[in-house]
């Protein structure tokens, strides 16, 4: 990262560690799919009783997000992981214990609890993160996010092991006693820097003097509107696709073993595009980074239409880039026009469109090709997605150029503020 003054004597490297840490272990939150037939096989569910918990957790996960980022606004980053450390430790723990003869109550011990413990986790170590590095932010938040989705490539093997050494309520028990725990023990580290730190950066002017937008100001620009609806619909391919990656691969001529590959790729593609995306967007700027994103993700969704073997292989892994790229870019872009100051809760209140969007398309998806599951043809679904990309690819540059004039306005009246007050 650049013009990180690790001789400053303010600057904690265990607590920039930590957030990292954190952020790992709340990406179990991607692991269900990994559960989801070990569940069915153990407790004789019928498969349309579990295909929605991964949704409604990501559902749970992103209003956790918000709430935390108001508490950690409030109190601390290390409060709202401790909450979140919570929250996991119950919901795996009270999964472990589930009974066959009650099949809804996972919703609430997996989908709710454990998703409200990741929501908050997230929360605290993402928002934490970014302000160890005001000069490069969307590098520090691409390096995060990035061992959030990290957890899925290397946790896998690792939790089918233990799902076949000591079954499914074991694994969940030791779920809740190892990963809780380590993010609770990580969470101490986590603290956000101190104003000597910030001093010690010799931030430019306009860094320096930043207006610290409450979440009821920040609601009132048209700004924050312009990144919700583009946050919306930058992820609608993805969350379309992502349960059926493995299916339509062979219905589109892959083998079982090149599905299985494609498959894994995803998560080198979500890795890289997270780091990648995120330092593109400090050289380039966020807004034009996402438009190239929402670009690619319309290119590849058309593709996705008529793609057959490794086309579709590729176009699969664009779309998956289109999601993961903006992890690390929102959160930057937020605190970049509203401040750091409250940037929990103005960050959350642009995840929960990534929250509705996670019900609304796949939902939609059901709807326009209703008999897709029986064909593989998703034709209608990615034609409706290419659409709806084109509110980001039409928003973004208006975005930019608002930013820059609201920008140079709050820079001008906190200047002129602070020669008043001197």
């Amino acid at each position: 990262m650049k013009r990180l003054n690790t001789k400053n004597p303010e600057f904690k490297l265990s607590a920039v560690i930590a957030c990292p840490v954190v952020l790992f272990c709340a990406g179990l939150l991607y692991l269900w799919s990994v559960f989801q037939q070990p569940v069915i096989d153990h407790y004789g569910w019928d498969v349309s009783v579990v295909t929605m918990i991964s949704p409604s957790m990501f559902f749970i996960h992103v209003f956790a997000s918000l709430a935390g980022g108001f508490i950690l606004d409030r109190k601390s980053p290390r409060f709202s992981i401790l909450i979140g450390s919570f929250f996991g430790f119950s919901g795996y723990f009270l999964t472990s214990l589930l009974s066959p003869d009650y099949p809804w109550l996972i919703f609430i011990t997996y989908g709710v609890i454990a998703g409200t413990g990741s929501g908050f986790a997230y929360a605290g170590a993402i928002n934490c993160i970014i302000k160890w590095f005001p000069n490069s932010r969307g590098s520090a938040a691409g390096l995060s996010v990035c061992a959030f989705g990290l957890s899925v490539l290397l946790l896998v093997p690792f939790i089918e092991w233990l799902i076949r050494s000591f079954g499914v309520p074991m694994t969940f028990r030791l779920m809740a006693c190892l990963f809780p725990v380590i993010t609770l023990i990580a969470g101490i580290f986590v603290r956000p820097p101190s104003k000597a730190y910030i001093d010690g950066l010799a931030l430019p002017p306009n860094k320096a003097l930043q207006r610290q937008y409450t979440p009821k100001e920040t609601l009132r620009t048209p700004e924050f509107w312009f990144i919700a609806i583009s946050s919306f619909f930058m992820p609608s391919a993805y969350l379309m696709m992502i349960p059926r990656i493995k299916t339509l691969a062979v219905a589109r001529g892959l083998s079982e073993a090149q599905a299985s590959l494609t498959t894994a790729l995803t998560g080198v593609a979500s890795a890289s595009s997270r780091i990648l995306c995120g330092a593109l967007s400090d050289k380039i700027g966020r807004a034009q980074t996402l438009w190239g994103l929402a670009m690619l993700t319309l290119i590849a969704s058309l593709s996705m239409i008529f793609a057959d073997g490794w086309l579709y292989t590729i176009s699969v892994l664009l779309i998956v880039s289109g999601y993961a790229g903006p992890a690390g870019i929102f959160p930057s872009i937020c605190a970049d026009l509203f401040g750091t100051k409250h940037a929990g809760a103005n960050f959350g209140m642009c995840v929960v469109f990534v929250g509705f969007a996670s019900v609304v398309f796949p939902m939609l998806s059901t709807i326009v090709d209703a008999g897709g599951a029986e064909t593989g043809n998703y034709t209608n679904s990615f034609i409706v997605i290419a659409i709806g990309c084109l509110a980001p690819l039409v928003l973004l540059p208006i975005f930019d150029v608002s930013r820059k004039k609201r920008a140079a306005r709050d820079f001008e009246a906190m200047k002129n503020s602070s020669q008043i007050n001197t």
